[in-house]
This record gives C-alpha cells, sequence and structure tokens, in this order.
C-alpha cells in the first residue's frame, strides 16, 4: 500500500518523459478541459446577463404589477377607474412594495409638416418613478407638473424623434379620437393638442416600448377622456428586490412561477379593494418576450451537454494515452501485488488532478474575459435587435459551482470506463513493452 502511494505521489509530481507523463499529453488534457469551462461559464454569463438585463429594462419601462379595469381590452386605451387614495396609501406602506404611481394612456398620432406616426400617449403624475429613465435620458429633462395647470410638455423616445426628425425643444401635433354623449348618443370627435419636448429617452426596447410611448401629464388624458380628477387608467406597482425576486431575472424555473406568486401576493394582499381590478404581471402584458427569454436556457443546456461531451472524450483519450505510456509500469505494480482497482485510482487521481487544474484555468480565464468586458464592452450589440447595445455578462456563485462540480465529477466518473483497460494488461507482456 505504501509503495502505490509513493507511485502515485510520483506520477502526480512528475512531468517529463523520465519521471511523469508526456508534457504534450498532459497540456493538450488540461487546455482542453480549461477551453470547455471558458465556453460554458460565458454562455451562461451571457445568457443570465442577457436575460437579466431585459427583464430589468422591461420592469422599469413597465413595473412589476400593474392593476387596471378587470375588463381586458385589446386597444392600448385605459378603461376609467376610480383613484382610491386608501388602496393607494396602503400599497406604499406594504413592505413588500416599493413603488406605486398612478398612470393612464392613450392612442393619439403624431402629425408632422412631414410624416405621421401613431403613438400611446403615457399619462402620469409626479409620483412617477423616473430612476429607470434618468438612466436612459439622452437629452433634456425629466417631466414636472404643476398641480393647478394641465401639463404641455413630453418625453419621447430617440426612435421616435429619428423617424419624425424631431428634436429637444421642438412642439408637434397629436391628433386623438374622443367619444362624447350628446342627446343620448354617442358621436366620436377628432381633437389635437401640441406639445413640447423636454427629454429625449432610449431604453433599447425599440419595438415593444422606444417606438411607441411618449410621456405626458396625466391630466391631459384626463381632459380628452372627459374624466375628473379622481379617475384613472390604473396603478403600477414596483415590488422590492427581494433575494427571491432577483433570483428569477436570472432563473428560468421561476418565470411563470414567480409572476403569478407576484400577482397572487398583491391580490391577496388587498383583495377587498381590487376584487373587480386586473392585477397582471410582467409575464401576463409581456408572455412573448418573457418566454423568448427562458427558452433561451434550452439552448445553453444543449451547449453545456455538447461542451461536456468533447472534455469527457478530451480526457478519455488523454487517459488512453497515459496508460499505453505508462504500460511497464502497470506491468510492475501488478507484479508486486497490486490490484487493478489500486493502479486505476492511481490513473484517475492523475485525472481528477488534471480536470481540476483545467477547470482551475479555464474560470480565471472566464474572469478574465467577463471582466474586460463588463468594464469596457469591447463586444458590441445592434440595439435594434438584441435591445441592448454591448454583450451582458452576469457571474453568478451558483451556477458557477454547478458548472464546476459538474465539470470536474462528470469527467472523472466518465473516466472509470477507459481505465478499465488496466484489467486486461497481462504483467508479463507489459514488463516487456517498449
Amino acid at each position: 500500500m505504501k509503495l502505490e502511494f509513493f507511485i502515485a505521489k510520483r506520477i502526480l509530481v512528475g512531468g517529463d518523459q523520465k519521471n511523469g507523463f508526456t508534457k504534450p499529453v498532459i497540456n493538450i488534457a488540461v487546455w482542453g478541459i480549461a477551453l470547455g469551462v471558458l465556453i460554458m461559464v460565458m454562455a451562461v454569463a451571457i445568457t443570465k446577463g442577457f436575460q437579466k438585463e431585459i427583464k430589468s429594462k422591461i420592469v422599469g419601462f413597465a413595473s412589476d404589477i400593474q392593476i387596471s379595469d378587470i375588463g381586458i381590452s385589446e386597444s392600448y386605451e385605459s378603461n376609467p377607474i376610480p383613484l382610491d387614495t386608501g388602496l393607494y396609501n396602503q400599497m406604499l406602506a406594504d413592505q413588500n412594495i416599493k413603488h406605486v404611481q398612478q398612470y393612464a394612456s392613450k392612442a393619439g398620432i403624431i402629425k408632422t409638416e412631414e410624416d405621421m406616426l401613431g403613438v400611446i400617449l403615457k399619462g402620469i403624475t409626479n409620483d412617477f418613478n423616473w430612476d429607470f429613465f434618468q438612466q436612459h435620458l439622452v437629452e433634456g429633462e425629466i417631466l414636472q407638473f404643476e398641480e393647478d395647470q394641465i401639463g404641455k410638455e413630453t418625453m419621447i423616445s430617440s426612435k421616435i424623434a429619428r423617424t419624425l426628425g424631431l428634436k429637444l425643444g421642438d412642439q408637434f401635433r397629436v391628433f386623438f379620437i374622443t367619444q362624447e354623449t350628446k342627446n343620448g348618443k354617442e358621436e366620436y370627435r377628432q381633437k389635437k393638442y401640441a406639445f413640447t419636448i423636454k427629454g429625449i429617452y432610449e431604453t433599447g426596447l425599440s419595438e415593444e416600448f422606444d417606438s411607441k410611448f411618449i410621456f405626458v401629464d396625466l391630466k391631459r388624458i384626463q381632459k380628452l377622456n372627459h374624466w375628473d380628477n379622481a379617475t384613472i387608467g390604473g396603478y403600477e406597482v414596483f415590488l422590492e428586490n427581494s433575494e427571491e425576486q432577483k433570483l428569477v431575472l436570472t432563473n428560468s424555473e421561476g418565470s411563470y412561477a414567480h409572476y403569478m406568486k407576484q400577482e397572487d401576493l398583491v391580490t391577496d394582499n388587498f383583495f377587498e379593494s381590487l376584487s373587480f381590478l386586473d392585477v397582471r404581471s410582467i409575464y401576463t402584458r409581456y408572455p412573448q418576450i418573457i418566454s423568448w427569454l427562458d427558452y433561451i436556457d434550452m439552448h445553453i443546456a444543449i451547449i453545456l451537454v455538447i461542451i461536456l461531451i468533447v472534455a469527457i472524450v478530451n480526457m478519455s483519450s488523454s487517459l488512453l494515452i497515459l496508460i499505453l505510456e505508462k504500460t511497464n509500469m502497470i506491468g510492475i505494480l501488478k507484479s508486486l501485488g497490486a490490484s487493478n482497482w489500486s493502479i486505476r485510482k492511481i490513473f484517475l487521481l492523475k485525472a481528477a488532478f488534471l480536470i481540476g487544474k483545467g477547470v482551475l484555468y479555464g474560470n480565471l480565464l472566464a474572469f478574465l474575459v467577463c471582466g474586460i468586458q463588463w468594464y469596457f464592452q469591447p463586444i458590441k450589440l445592434d440595439p435594434a435587435v438584441y435591445y441592448i447595445d454591448a454583450v451582458p455578462v452576469y457571474l453568478n456563485l451558483i451556477n458557477l459551482l454547478i458548472i464546476n462540480v459538474l465539470t470536474i465529477s462528470i469527467c472523472t466518473l466518465m473516466l472509470i470506463l477507459p481505465s478499465i483497460f488496466i484489467s486486461y494488461i497481462s504483467p508479463v507482456k507489459a514488463i516487456r513493452w517498449e
């Protein structure tokens, strides 16, 4: 037994032809594992970073939860609901809720001298959370409204500004169709209002948001719809960023189940006030985007399986070469009474050491590449296609541990099969092996 450990030690520290394994074989095995780990870590980091960035943008733009009239409307027109100050204050005081804001929306058409574009006017008040838009403000300032006046200023996206040739400080007219009741009959009339551009934003969510939404004073929507000041289109609720809620940004397990829990949480806590209102999370409002983001995880799983298979084949081939190279040593050990399993353990121990070394190198390379991309962002993306302007990276400790543990354990376990070859080596023939 002492002899086996002595030989194992010599093998582990050996690095040349005389005392250890062939250097090229070791280098190929180690750097093959390192490259595989690098690809796996980068694939997961980029995927989770992409999911986190897009989901965070959707929440920043449209909130976690939207509370509106219970009727499901396919149009962009908000149905009126009464402003419940009691509910509003209760939600603000709830420990699970970070912020609550009022809103209303109305469809309109922007008309300039040369072009026109259909948009959605989102009416907001001074309780609007500007944190997200402060980060994505390209020009100008955020909106602030007077309590006793209807604001004429608006904030539009850079995409709408480019499309219509508008710039900061320009005025434009928006045309609306309003419904009025006269003499017991409903009539539709066209109205128009002029707005002045005070701010220009760009979130990168061009198709779903930037190309559609402009922000105006909620009192303007109320006047267009003939509502009083106590009538709104709904509430937007931002939940506290607990650890569970942070996890869903990078974990597809929970997308559907988690967002349904969000809806149930708000509904159950304010059941009496919300019994005739519709509570909808971003998953319910934008299922295509969230499902698409979750679907990416399947592609990553396929990539990880392929890389693991390549790593297993690489290490298996290297182990067979090492076994053939040390056939003489195997014969001597067998002649001294060493069992097949004892000899196999020596080679598996060496293989595990090489795998661990490769995993370490792969992690170091992954940290280096992720750090460069995080701070300098040399790899750019087209925001019109990917919603972001640079490749995002997000290293999660749990994901990193899973990749490392699976790589070391699966590769080491799979090497048991090629090590069976040792059992078929005859001591007499092995000693004579040249």
